[in-house]
């Protein structure tokens, strides 16, 4: 099959893409023609330069002016997700005028979404994210009400749980916790429940060899490919000790200077380098486990343990004892379901 012809960035997806710098912003239009993204260009600058108090702006427009404020009330580490939703929001409907979207607009949208196979929290996301650009629009009295209000639910996919390491994948764990920095990171994760951001942003200054904890008070978060150090962890909950286990401190490194942060004593790298790092030691390893499964079985060793919820709560940095009890119910329940197993099995040979 022949490519399109274009004046412009033929996408991999067949769209076509038109770049331009419009008023010292960078733009981008998409379409399936020259003439469409053309179009949705001339629309949207009419739409910066309609006389006052007749100015009707574009969806990507008011996105655009959305984003400028809501940027700054984000976290670091939700700036990328926003930033996409809203990119995809704005390619749905970037070029129509706000006055012009209707409910039924969203809710097709937010169909297409389901049909996708999309969760339930994404789907609602992406209506809040709609919801709030618009609500941009109301406010400058481009709108007289928020079609996004009254919608229909548009039920998504299955929540998915997520479910802790299996025993292959902690054992691949184990017989290469030495072999790189990273190896000895993704062990720190499984044996002190922490986050990957906050195992990545801990330093020397942060590990007190007596006490055999560990303080975490900060996160490692890309907005951007460079890597930020945030202040405090997810929530306030976050920033607590943890306890260092005699396994675990084996395998730390020391460092002389207490700034080095002690799985990257280099410095902490781009976003993409660090993934790179993290898919070549799940290559080498043949690990299938995710970081944030290593909690989930962290959650599960201090089940085990008997430590009761509450005090698991602070050590894994839960904002709520209702996270930690949920995934202590599931624990309880799926220990339940294995003794009826073997129960089962045991009178089947009983009864052969």
């Amino acid at each position: 099959m022949s490519k399109r012809k274009t004046k412009y960035t033929l996408r991999k997806d067949g769209t076509i893409e038109l770049t331009k710098v419009i008023e010292g912003k960078r733009k981008h239009f998409y379409g399936h023609s020259d003439e469409e993204v053309e179009g949705k260009r001339d629309a949207y600058i009419e739409s910066l330069h309609a006389e006052p108090g007749k100015k009707v702006r574009t969806f990507a427009a008011v996105a655009d002016a959305w984003w400028e404020e809501k940027e700054n009330e984000i976290s670091i580490g939700s700036v990328r997700v926003y930033r996409a939703r809203k990119k995809a929001v704005s390619d749905a409907f970037g070029d129509k005028l706000v006055d012009e979207i209707t409910p039924y607009d969203i809710v097709s949208y937010l169909r297409r979404l389901a049909a996708k196979d999309y969760s339930q929290k994404v789907i609602n996301n992406h209506k809040s994210i709609i919801k709030g650009i618009l609500d941009n629009a109301l406010i400058a009295g481009e709108i007289s009400s928020n079609p996004c209000l009254d919608l229909p639910t548009i039920k998504g996919a299955a929540r998915v749980e997520r479910q802790p390491a299996t025993e292959e994948d902690l054992k691949k764990i184990e017989a290469a916790k030495t072999d790189s920095l990273i190896s000895r990171m993704i062990y720190f994760i499984a044996y002190t429940g922490c986050r990957r951001g906050e195992a990545a942003a801990l330093q020397q200054k942060h590990i007190n060899r007596e006490k055999k904890t560990a303080h975490i008070c900060q996160t490692l978060a890309y907005s951007s490919p460079t890597p930020q150090i945030k202040p405090s962890p997810k929530t306030a909950a976050g920033v607590r000790d943890v306890d260092l286990y005699d396994n675990v401190l084996e395998i730390l490194p020391e460092y002389q200077d207490p700034e080095t942060f002690v799985f990257f004593p280099d410095g902490l790298p781009l976003e993409r380098k660090f993934q790179v790092m993290l898919d070549d030691y799940k290559r080498d390893t043949g690990i299938s486990c995710t970081p944030h499964q290593l909690r989930h079985s962290y959650a599960t060793m201090l089940h085990s343990a008997g430590v009761d919820a509450k005090d698991a709560q602070v050590l894994l940095g839960h904002s709520s004892i209702v996270v930690t009890q949920d995934i202590y119910t599931k624990i309880e329940s799926q220990h339940k379901q294995e003794v009826r197993d073997a129960v089962n099995e045991y009178i089947k040979k009983v009864k052969s």
